[in-house]
């Protein structure tokens, strides 16, 4: 079997969304090198705007294994495996869209009676607030992801402060504005793998400051995730969550599972979640259906796959099987 393992450029025209990217011809290399070390033929091609129609429709291939996470091009590319009949990894242009909107995921957590927080959405930043909106709340674009556009001023405690920075967010990322309760609490994120009849929850990962504590009011914001000059950024996740009993835990697996097949997402994907230990309660906040595969112990994805027993190559190679099995093709 051929396996082509496909990837986007940096985006350089833009700070915050190079910095997401930088790292992916590195993480391309690693999923190619695990994949190949159980024997399958595998290349390795950047997908670029000039080549992206050719590559797809002509490259001779049984697999694309897509770790494309580019904001402008990822669409084009699922849009066009899926047009052209390619069997791929994870979820096509359809699911994509619905989980990078974080309202239409929302509305999904509550379809199907998953916590998320309360939330009100401004499309111009001058709309009446909500009377059941209650203070303090985070403030996010609608339609972003990789914490574009978070960081601790997003955090407002009245009127006056939501309003200022609904004009700064409006101004800045020209689309609506999500407004949620700020759950103060303990940041978890939870993966899944698999698709309807073997989706499995791997073990809690529990985000850690720089300084190894929890601190219920940390985000783990854009700073924390890209900005390698922060001290921030040395903050970490293990797992399993040490601060979750197991009762707790079990509930936020199934409920993440369940939320997996709603979304109806494909081959793996994760949960960001805020668990606050006063009221014992958790809120599901965002889903990723594409997230980053960077062999680092320290992400909340690998540190969970390895508190399940899968290495970084095991790992990768579960989610090639998920995406096979779903095809239905015979391994050769």
């Amino acid at each position: 079997m051929h396996v082509t393992v496909i990837y986007n450029p940096p985006d350089k025209s833009n700070e915050e969304i190079a910095a997401t990217e930088d790292h992916i011809e590195k993480i391309a290399a690693t999923v190619a090198e695990s994949l190949k070390k159980r024997g399958l033929a595998v290349d390795v091609h950047q997908v670029s705007e000039k080549n992206l129609y050719s590559l797809i429709k002509q490259k001779k291939t049984d697999v694309f294994f897509n770790i494309c996470d580019s904001e402008h091009l990822y669409m084009r590319v699922v849009r066009q495996l899926e047009k052209h009949g390619r069997v791929f990894t994870g979820p096509g242009p359809r699911v994509m869209s619905l989980t990078v909107d974080k309202i239409a995921t929302k509305k999904i957590f509550g379809e199907i009676g998953v916590p998320t927080p309360q939330w009100q959405l401004f499309k111009t930043g001058k709309e009446k607030i909500h009377v059941s909106l209650r203070f303090p709340l985070i403030v996010k674009p609608q339609k972003e992801d990789c914490s574009i556009g978070i960081s601790e001023d997003s955090i407002v405690h009245n009127k006056k402060q939501l309003r200022a920075r609904l004009e700064h967010m409006c101004a800045t990322y020209h689309q609506p504005i999500l407004a949620e309760r700020f759950i103060s609490g303990i940041e978890l994120h939870c993966t899944v793998v698999g698709n309807e009849t073997d989706a499995i929850a791997f073990p809690l990962a529990e985000l850690r400051t720089p300084s190894g504590d929890t601190d219920n009011e940390f985000i783990y914001d854009f700073e924390a995730k890209w900005m390698e000059d922060s001290e921030k950024f040395k903050c970490y996740f293990v797992s399993p969550a040490p601060s979750i009993d197991a009762r707790t835990t079990k509930k936020i697996q199934k409920a993440a599972r369940q939320a997996f097949l709603a979304l109806e997402m494909k081959d793996y994907g994760r949960f960001d979640i805020r668990y606050n230990q006063k009221t014992k309660r958790w809120y599901f906040l965002e889903a990723n259906a594409n997230p980053c595969l960077e062999n680092k112990d320290t992400e909340a994805l690998i540190a969970a796959a390895n508190a399940s027993g899968y290495h970084y190559e095991k790992f990768i190679n579960r989610i090639f099987d998920a995406c096979v099995s779903r095809h239905a093709i015979a391994l050769s």
